[in-house]
């Protein structure tokens, strides 16, 4: 246990060096929220890889695994979809020549101009992030507590450099540790799976061993028979939305360095979603207990198959990954609150060196708040839930809509889709008849809203006033930049 303590101190010290370091960087707003706009290949990689392919999302993967076999790949790979559309379809519009975005309800606006339709997308990319950064920490607290740590310590330690590191060194101090954890992580994780495979024979032993129904890909047993389609639409949906995935596009130094970025991301989500149901039933055919819950598969078998320092070793990576995560939302809060309410609509004649020292205290104030939230317990992680499947698919069918209408999509009816999106989502968890269809909140959400935003822009086509210039928009762009 000592071991795993001086590791996450060792660790802690790391992430706030490289904080300190970040923050010698950041001179601008621009700097702070998409790393002045020069972030390299690897880095990118493995910002977008850890935000997606982290150890907390492989953990529960080999859990799925474990219960439903290869079926259960569908879970995580359509991630894959969202990414590559991303790729072929926004890198271009979001990355045009002259366009200075920094946030996602910029790239609406430069389609619309529509005010209502940026405080709307703004609020709503709130959704999400406003309530991981508390469930992450509180995840890693509770790890902590595996290790001897009370859990009120941990909250402090893991959120306290958290909220340290990302709010003295902004976007850079993110992406560079995104990047360091998940290289880490891999590393372990491919040895400690190698392992797993071939304690029990190999992929054709796995293959030949478990029941029948385990290797049939377009089965989930158990499962009813749509909940392949539903995982699909929510892993296509997953990432696009949520602002921080935009962020890495625009932070990107090229087109084809933030393509790289999304496509190596699509190409790891598959590999990972089908490696982590073979390891799943690995673990299966080296007796793991029926009634272990998903995130606890894989620990089972690092507590029994292999030495205790391997397990407290992965245990810190998870660790590392949740505190990834919670720093990549954290800036995303302060981007949204800073730039897209803010400096637009609070104070648009706020100067850039005014706006970096409100997002530097927004981070701050709001990391604070969270670590507060965070120490009354767990009740966060309920809304963690909650947010995700509600936030997401209305954010997606709004992008989908923007990306593939431009112009002629109308702005109010995209307005109406989100907010009816999140209304239907909710209503779908709470009513106990589709609270436990699978990815339902999510799904449900982003049909709604998708239903309105096409739906409504094809019957109300958006009138003359309502369509920008696209060079206008060029122009106002190259000034503010």
């Amino acid at each position: 246990m000592m071991l795993g303590i001086a590791v996450i101190l060792f660790v802690c010290v790391m992430l706030l060096a490289v904080g300190f370091w970040a923050s010698r960087k950041v001179k601008t707003s621009e700097d702070y929220f998409v790393g002045g706009r020069g972030i390299g290949a690897l880095v990118t990689i493995g910002t977008q890889c850890a935000t997606f392919v982290g150890g907390g999302m492989t953990l529960g993967w080999i859990g799925m695994g474990f219960r439903y076999g290869l079926g259960a790949a569908w879970y995580g790979a359509p991630q894959a979809l969202g990414f590559f559309f991303m790729a072929a379809v926004l890198v271009k519009s979001m990355r045009a020549r002259g366009a200075a975005f920094v946030s996602l309800p910029d790239w609406f606006d430069n389609f619309y101009h529509n005010k209502t339709l940026s405080i709307v997308t703004a609020l709503a990319c709130l959704i999400v992030p406003i309530t991981w950064v508390t469930a992450q920490v509180t995840a890693a607290a509770r790890m902590l507590e595996t290790l001897g740590m009370p859990y009120w310590l941990g909250v402090l330690l893991i959120g306290g450099v958290v909220v340290l590191f990302s709010t003295i060194g902004g976007y850079v101090a993110v992406v560079y540790t995104d990047t360091i954890q998940w290289i880490v992580l891999f590393v372990i994780f491919c040895a400690t799976v190698s392992f797993a495979i071939i304690h029990v024979g190999g992929f054709g032993e796995i293959s030949r061993s478990v029941p029948e129904h385990m290797m049939n890909p377009m089965t989930v047993e158990g499962m009813p028979n749509y909940t392949i389609f539903l995982w699909i639409i929510s892993g296509l949906v997953s990432g696009m939305g949520l602002q921080s995935s935009y962020q890495r596009i625009y932070s990107a130094k090229s087109d084809g360095v933030a393509k790289a970025g999304l496509i190596s991301t699509g190409i790891a989500t598959t590999f990972f979603a089908v490696l982590t149901a073979f390891v799943g039933m690995a673990v299966f055919l080296s007796g793991g207990p029926t009634d272990l819950q998903n995130d606890s598969v894989w620990p089972w078998f690092l507590d029994n198959y292999m030495q205790p320092w391997v397990s407290v070793i992965y245990s810190v990576c998870i660790i590392m990954a949740t505190m990834s995560t919670a720093s990549s939302m954290l800036n995303s809060i302060s981007l949204t609150i800073t730039h897209d309410l803010y400096s637009k609509f609070i104070n648009p004649k706020a100067s850039d060196k005014k706006v970096l020292r409100l997002g530097i205290i927004v981070s701050g104030v709001f990391g604070i708040i969270s670590l507060w939230w965070a120490l009354g317990g767990s009740w966060m992680i309920a809304l963690f839930g909650i947010s995700y499947s509600v936030g997401c698919g209305p954010m997606a069918a709004a992008v989908i809509t923007a990306a593939l209408m431009k112009k002629k999509g109308n702005p109010l009816c995209i307005v109406g889709g989100v907010i009816l999106g999140v209304i239907v989502g909710i209503i779908t968890l709470k009513v106990p008849a589709l609270s436990d269809i699978p990815a339902g909140g999510t799904v449900f959400s982003f049909f709604a809203a998708l239903l309105i935003c096409v739906g409504g822009s094809l019957i109300w086509k958006p009138k003359g006033g309502q369509e920008i210039d696209e060079n206008n928009n060029e122009n106002r762009n190259r000034e503010v930049a």
